[in-house]
């Protein structure tokens, strides 16, 4: 990873919450807000930000770890900010904390970890699952 990668970096992504995002079981709508599988894409996407800019050539990341808990909804039409900040570092991984809001309404909180390896590895780790 570059020098560049240091404790405190932040990403930020907003999102608005989509009818698609609603958590449906058995083809049905549960309730009309953000389910929390999508928060926690939103929070790889954050995390993932906050982690690309600092690669070396020839570097690339791979998720290692997600957690998030939910503690308030986001509803329909709604703006989701979702903003990682890096909180651990060494050799060849990177931990964010990640926030969402809604407004001033925290809405989850969680952790996502990410292992850098040079590309090679990445894709024989890949291959191998694939076998």
């Amino acid at each position: 990873m570059k020098p560049s990668m240091q404790l405190g970096n932040t990403a930020t992504v907003t999102f608005m919450v989509t009818d698609a995002m609603q958590p449906r079981f058995d083809g049905k709508i549960v309730h009309q807000v953000c389910s929390t599988w999508d928060l926690a894409h939103q929070f790889e996407i954050a995390a993932r930000k906050a982690l690309v800019p600092h690669l070396e050539d020839g570097e690339e990341g791979i998720g290692a770890h997600l957690s998030i808990d939910h503690f308030a909804p986001a509803p329909l039409g709604k703006d989701v900010v979702v903003t990682a900040i890096v909180s651990k570092i060494d050799k060849t991984t990177v931990v964010c904390t990640v926030e969402s809001k809604c407004g001033e309404t925290i809405v989850a909180t969680g952790e996502q970890k990410q292992r850098v390896f040079p590309i090679e590895i990445v894709e024989r780790i890949i291959a191998n699952a694939s076998e």
